[in-house]
């Protein structure tokens, strides 16, 4: 059904002088980019339960024209890892995007928006490629290998507004790096208003024979509704290794996707996510295998209680001639109330004939007869139901090669299932 014309002048707190106040003093490829998104996000109509990814979703909260984006400095702050001189003395970048624009512009307007293009078909996406102001520009040169993790904090501060960071990420030919991203933050418990607004993109390019280490966290306060973008492209020999945990902001939707261009790549996406009160997580997946002899294996882990509502879809596609393509699938979801809502759909796209793709999903509670024997065993009951979450997501646990971050990760899932208010 086409879109009524009043959803596309609807009133909202972003106007074409947010759009000249970001762009000042930008060099004119940006300024296009971002015009081009500008007017994409204009078109576009508000999603509504009438579109088939959104049904499941109550986003009648978020209302765009009390939300703005701040006038004196972005609402999301980065705090980057410093890098060590030897590093720089190799070619390695590491710098938040303003520098990047400013000493990298070459290097920047080759793979900025080449990945998430600005009128990319999603309102949230088309803002974000407009309005972004701020973000983390990771390049390491080839045949380098950083063995230190490289950490940026994206902190959202404010009520009432909206951020837009931009992560790229290019790691050229037999380079290898390890990238860790937080989101935290976010308007005060209890704040009155309307939902603050995140919408990030990231775009990641490994190159033939590179390896990347990617960790993202995510874990807003309540207040706010979180539109992510990820997004990656995997050259000949090269590999991704991906691990995602998605704990805060009341409302999220987290679009992943990983791009096989090259025979050999390799992709791996696990993810974990731990829902409360009445959160809602939208999770979309993409396995696009473009070229034959490609592997991606996906694992993306639930964990739901109170009232809280789950959505996935997954996606695997192979092109035409992608023989030898081997693809998994695995959406699996533990469900800790009678109250929650949880759907999945894992979708297989198939177009050659020679391949090994499989799928699954389930949605389940933890057995009594486990929890029993536990107890039998002297663990307090809610000591029992520790053990079992924390061996039902240890599969996605496990691949996190930095230590304290999946220590963290481990104790933001015990401290929302564990919660006994």
């Amino acid at each position: 059904m086409a879109p009524s014309p009043h959803q596309f002048t609807m009133t909202t707190g972003f106007t074409q002088q947010t759009l000249e106040a970001v762009t000042s003093g930008e060099p004119e490829w940006l300024k296009s980019q971002r015009l081009t998104a500008w007017r994409t996000f204009e078109k576009l109509p508000l999603p509504t339960k009438r579109d088939l990814e959104w049904q499941r979703f109550d986003i009648r909260a978020l209302k765009l024209d009390k939300v703005s984006v701040p006038s004196d400095k972005p609402a999301i702050a980065e705090r980057l890892t410093a890098l060590p001189p030897e590093l720089s003395e190799k070619g390695v970048i590491f710098c938040d995007m303003t520098t990047a624009v400013a000493r990298h512009s070459d290097a920047l307007r080759e793979y900025l928006g080449k990945s998430i293009a600005p009128d990319e078909p999603s309102k949230f996406s088309a803002l974000h490629a407009a309005l972004w102001r701020n973000g983390a520009f990771l390049y390491v040169p080839s045949n380098v290998r950083i063995d230190q993790p490289l950490e940026v904090v994206y902190e959202f501060t404010g009520q009432n507004t909206a951020g837009f960071p931009h992560t790229l990420v290019v790691v050229e030919p037999g380079a290898e790096a390890t990238l860790v991203q937080k989101f935290t933050g976010g308007p005060r418990v209890g704040a009155n208003g309307a939902p603050s607004i995140h919408a990030s993109g990231t775009e990641v390019f490994v190159k033939e024979g590179g390896h990347l280490h990617y960790i993202s966290e995510q874990n807003f306060s309540p207040n706010v509704y979180d539109f992510t973008l990820k997004r990656a492209h995997v050259a000949r020999d090269a590999e991704i290794d991906w691990v995602l945990g998605m704990f805060g902001a009341s409302f999220q939707r987290y679009d992943v996707e990983c791009v096989m261009e090259g025979e050999g790549g390799t992709s791996f996406m696990y993810a974990v996510g731990v829902l409360d009160h009445n959160q809602q997580f939208g999770q979309f997946t993409k396995q696009h295998h473009k070229t034959g002899n490609t592997t991606s294996d996906l694992l993306f882990k639930n964990v739901l209680r109170d009232s809280a509502v789950s959505n996935y879809a997954g996606v695997i596609k192979v092109e035409k001639n992608a023989n030898g393509t081997n693809a998994y699938q695995a959406n699996r979801n533990l469900v800790l109330s009678k109250e929650v809502r949880c759907d999945t759909r894992p979708i297989l796209e198939i177009e050659s004939n020679q391949l090994r793709c499989t799928h699954g999903a389930t949605v389940g509670q933890l057995e009594e007869q486990q929890l029993f024997y536990l107890r039998s065993r002297g663990l307090r009951p809610e000591q029992a139901r520790d053990v079992l979450i924390e061996a039902f997501l240890d599969p996605v646990l496990a691949r996190i090669q930095v230590e304290s971050v999946q220590k963290e990760f481990a104790k933001l899932v015990h401290d929302k299932v564990v919660r006994k208010a």
